[in-house]
C-alpha cells in the first residue's frame, strides 16, 4: 500500500471505532437484541487490527513521525486486548458469578484499565498531531489542530484519573477519549491531504 493510503486507512479505522462506540452507547446498551453487542465488538476488533498494523507500518515508513504512529499502533493493540477480553471472558466470568462473585468484576476492571490506557495514549497522539497542525496548517487546519490538541489534553488527564478511580471518571474519560480519537483521525486525514497538495 502507498503511504498516503495507509494514513487514510488509519484515519478511517479510527473513525469507525468512534462510530461503533457511539452506536454501542445509544443503541446496543439499551437493546434486547443479543446479536448487536458481539457484532459491534467484532467491528471494533477488526478496526483496531487495521489501526495497529497500518500505524506500525507508518512508524517505519515515516521515521520523523515514528513516535506518533507507534503510539497510535500501541493504542490499537491495547484496544484489541480489551475488546478481546469482552468477547472471550465476559460471558464465562458472568456464568461463574455464583461460585466466584468477584471474577466478573475483576475481568471488567482489567478491560477498562486497558481501555483507559489506550485512550490516554490516543490523547497524547491527538495532542501531538494537533499541535503540529496548529503550527504548520492554514485556515481550518489550524482550528482543527487546536481542537485536537485540547481534546487530546483532556483525554490524557481524564483517562489517567479513570485508571486511578474508574467509578468516578469512567464516563468523562470515555467521552474525552472518543472526542480525542475523532479529532486525531480528522487531523491525520487533513494533514495528509495538505501534504499531498504541497
Amino acid at each position: 500500500m502507498k503511504t498516503q493510503s495507509l494514513v487514510s486507512a488509519v484515519g478511517a479505522a479510527l473513525l469507525l471505532t468512534v462510530a461503533s462506540q457511539l452506536f454501542y452507547i445509544t443503541v446496543v446498551s439499551g437493546s434486547e437484541n443479543e446479536m448487536l453487542r458481539p457484532l459491534t465488538w467484532f467491528t471494533e476488533l477488526f478496526a483496531f487490527v487495521a489501526v495497529s498494523i497500518f500505524a506500525l507500518s507508518l512508524s517505519v515508513r515515516r521515521p520523523e513521525e515514528s513516535l506518533l504512529w507507534a503510539a497510535i499502533g500501541v493504542s490499537g493493540i491495547l484496544n484489541l486486548l480489551q475488546v478481546g477480553m469482552g468477547l472471550s471472558m465476559f460471558a464465562p466470568a458472568m456464568e461463574a458469578g455464583e461460585s466466584e462473585p468477584q471474577l466478573f468484576a475483576t475481568v471488567l476492571a482489567g478491560a477498562f484499565f486497558l481501555y483507559f490506557l489506550a485512550k490516554l495514549i490516543l490523547g497524547a497522539a491527538a495532542l501531538t498531531a494537533g499541535v503540529g497542525l496548529a503550527r504548520n496548517g492554514t485556515g481550518w487546519g489550524k482550528g482543527l489542530g487546536v481542537l485536537a490538541a485540547m481534546a487530546g489534553l483532556g483525554a490524557i488527564v481524564l483517562n489517567f484519573l479513570a485508571m486511578v478511580d474508574a467509578k468516578a471518571w469512567t464516563f468523562p474519560a470515555g467521552g474525552t477519549g472518543t472526542a480525542a480519537t475523532a479529532s486525531l483521525a480528522l487531523t491525520l486525514l487533513w494533514a495528509e491531504r495538505s501534504r499531498s497538495q504541497a
